[in-house]
């Protein structure tokens, strides 16, 4: 349902606000200061959907990492309050089909890492050198286990908020 709802994400800014509101929507859950969150973020930049559907035209073009670029780097973040975890699920659910999809880097997913495989990422700054370490320790680990990279990923992120007694648990 998501990833339909973001299937036309780099066709137009409109399709790409849509796909957003569709994967915050997902994303919050039932957290309920997500709609609040998500129409100050809209709110503060007019030309957000310009923004995401150029990220999402980033990542069928050239990938992940440069459809991260597009959305932040070096801290700073191109849509003021979106962050590496909503802005990485967004990008997830816009991936195209294939076996290197963007992966999400959330709070769950950077404890569990820390944690059980001695790799410190930060989820809150945007970093794209992070985001590309991240990446890549995901996509090999996916080899060598043989399963889809975002299989292992939902495996960690359930495991984690298992342990977080998180709403996602």
């Amino acid at each position: 349902m998501i990833r339909g709802a973001c299937r036309r994400a780099a066709e137009s800014p409109a399709e790409a606000r849509r796909a957003f509101l569709a994967v915050m929507a997902w994303g919050y859950g039932r957290v309920g200061y997500g709609p609040f969150r998500v129409r100050r973020l809209l709110d503060a930049a007019p030309d957000a959907g310009a923004e995401l559907q150029a990220a999402a035209s980033a990542l069928r073009e050239a990938g992940p990492v440069a459809a991260y670029a597009r959305l932040g780097n070096h801290g700073v973040a191109r849509l003021a309050g979106l962050g590496p975890a909503f802005g990485t699920k967004f990008l997830y659910f816009c991936s195209p089909p294939g076996d290197q999809p963007a992966l999400i880097l959330d709070r769950l997913m950077s404890r569990w890492l820390r944690a059980n495989a001695g790799l410190a990422v930060n989820e809150i700054r945007w970093s794209v050198p992070t985001y590309r370490r991240y990446l890549t320790s995901m996509y090999g680990w996916a080899d060598e286990l043989a399963v889809a990279s975002d299989e292992l990923e939902m495996c960690i992120f359930c495991e984690q908020a298992g342990l977080a007694g998180s709403q996602w648990a």
